[in-house]
């Protein structure tokens, strides 16, 4: 990594540390600021998603097959996650009910959130035993 990087990467996360403290001592006057940082760096993260990897597919096409297999698995993941939603309202009192198109949604990334982190949890695993193996 370079300098550079690394230098962004201590920036934001010292900014990141200082504004979890001052949230959490002004919670109501913080709270705009700190989910406009969230904001800021989900969509920056977001973009540089969707434009490294068309920067790499420019420089090498034939790693055109394996962003089209990400896109497709990725697909497959939120479309597998969503049918496998429920939709059923929590029992919980609100000012405002949500909809049920609501329900189904956070449904679906909680199910998606499972399905990925027991896909990396089954990697790791897998990843160390064939280390293993291979340095028999």
């Amino acid at each position: 990594m370079s300098k550079f990087a690394k230098y962004i990467l201590f920036l934001l996360f010292g900014l990141g540390v200082l504004l979890t403290i001052l949230f959490f001592i002004n919670q109501d006057g913080m709270l705009d600021t700190y989910l406009f940082y969230a904001y800021l760096l989900f969509g920056v993260g977001a973009v540089l998603a969707i434009v490294l990897p068309l920067i790499s597919m420019a420089q090498n096409p034939k790693a055109l097959k394996k962003v089209l297999f990400g896109i497709l698995l990725a697909a497959g993941l939120v479309v597998v996650s969503y049918l496998l939603a429920s939709g059923d309202p929590v029992a919980v009192n609100l000012a405002e009910e949500p909809t049920a198109f609501t329900y189904k949604i956070t449904d679906t990334g909680l199910i998606l959130t499972y399905i990925l982190l027991a896909v990396s949890f089954f990697s790791i695993i897998a990843g160390s035993v064939m280390n293993m193996v291979k340095n028999r």
